[in-house]
């Protein structure tokens, strides 16, 4: 069960670290496009890499954002009716949800890994601008991004799991990232 649970706040951690991280391509964005503007307005020389640059920047943010958003259980809800259960049956309709989400995720990985390796192994460029910046490592984010939410989706069904069946003999650690940082912080 050891293993379990630090398998379990070992996703949270990479989930928040790279949610942490890449908030950071917010000001790289900004600042791209606080260049431009000045190019464009001040000097009246636009650039040509400016919009798709911050296009890139702004996908790979979203995508990436999804395994965070997802450990915080930030995405959409029907709050109105998942709110109408006690807490075991949150949790049935979390399993059903989150096992769902795990096949449809395993469907979307197949389909953009091999998205990406095809593009990785032709060294696509875009076409949309004369700067034909590469469009690969982009690519190879999706997989990337699907692989870390089915990661975390296998920690809220384990989760959920432990609550349906009322698994007390488990440690805090077992149910919430926040315990087990609490813990590892005293």
């Amino acid at each position: 069960m050891e293993l379990l649970t630090r398998y379990l706040a070992a996703v949270d951690r990479i989930s928040e670290g790279i949610g942490k991280a890449i908030s950071w391509l917010c000001l790289a964005m900004i600042l791209v496009l606080i260049y431009e503007v000045a190019a464009r307005y001040l000097f009246n020389s636009p650039t040509a890499w400016a919009h798709e640059s911050t296009t890139m920047l702004y996908g790979t943010f979203c995508i990436l954002a999804g395994a965070y958003t997802h450990r915080l259980h930030g995405h959409v809800r029907s709050e109105v009716i998942y709110n109408l259960f006690p807490t075991r049956g949150k949790a049935v309709l979390d399993l059903l949800t989150g096992s769902i989400g795990l096949l449809v995720f395993g469907v979307f990985f197949w389909i953009t890994f091999n998205y990406a390796w095809d593009s990785w192994l032709m060294r696509e460029v875009s076409s949309k601008s004369t700067w034909a910046p590469p469009v690969y490592p982009f690519k190879a984010m999706l997989p990337l991004a699907i692989a870390l939410m089915m990661l975390q989706s296998l920690v809220h069904v384990l989760r959920n799991v432990a609550v349906i069946f009322d698994l007390q003999s488990l440690p805090p650690q077992f149910y919430s990232a926040e315990a087990t940082k609490e813990t590892s912080d005293a």
